[in-house]
């Protein structure tokens, strides 16, 4: 690894470490972990998260407003295939823009760029908190359905699972989305450590 690109990595290792700390400080109800979970972490381990998972982030100028991962399942803890399903994690919008289908976009965009990725790729899953409403709403309008597993955790969550497939993919369409948000709202996409070959 070339020492440009391991410096753009510890950057969008940073990066992701404020999102996810912003994303804590705002929703805390959203998420399990805590602002000073997020700060305990090492730079090493954001770094390992943008290695081992594929980051999203919306942004509007250098102000992180938005995050999404996809991760593969955890062989220690997950059925499914690694190879042909992804788990959807933190997805988080900031406040002020909330309301305005960003957060539907932000995980078409995370979409995209998995599919570019792994062709594979047959389900996508996640577990969303059963008092998180909003979120709840946003994955059924996308077509996610919810299955009968619960976790009865710290907070219930119950999981949902959308099909994916070649025709869902062409049906992401971000083109138009992805101006519109720049025009409207000066929000942009990119993936974390898109640049990185390690």
């Amino acid at each position: 690894m070339g020492a440009s690109a391991s410096s753009a990595l510890r950057e969008d290792a940073v990066i992701l470490h404020d999102a996810m700390r912003e994303a804590v400080r705002t929703s805390p109800d959203s998420f399990l972990k805590t602002v000073e979970d997020i700060d305990a972490e090492s730079l090493d381990y954001w770094i390992d998260e943008i290695r081992s998972s594929t980051w999203v982030v919306a942004q509007r100028g250098d102000e992180v407003v938005g995050v999404v991962a996809a991760k593969r399942p955890d062989p220690d803890h997950d059925d499914e295939d690694q190879e042909t399903s992804r788990y959807i994690e933190s997805v988080w919008i900031a406040p002020d823009l909330r309301g305005h289908r960003l957060g539907k976009r932000l995980i078409k965009c995370l979409l995209e760029a998995e599919y570019r990725k792994s062709k594979h790729i047959k389900q996508v899953l996640l577990w969303v908190f059963t008092t998180n409403s909003a979120a709840i709403k946003l994955y059924r309008n996308m077509g996610f359905v919810r299955t009968p597993r619960k976790n009865e955790g710290i907070k219930t969550e119950i999981e949902y699972r959308r099909d994916f497939n070649r025709k869902v993919y062409a049906a992401i369409g971000l083109a138009v989305a992805r101006w519109h948000d720049k025009l409207r709202y000066g929000v942009t996409y990119r993936e974390l450590g898109n640049g990185d070959s390690a």
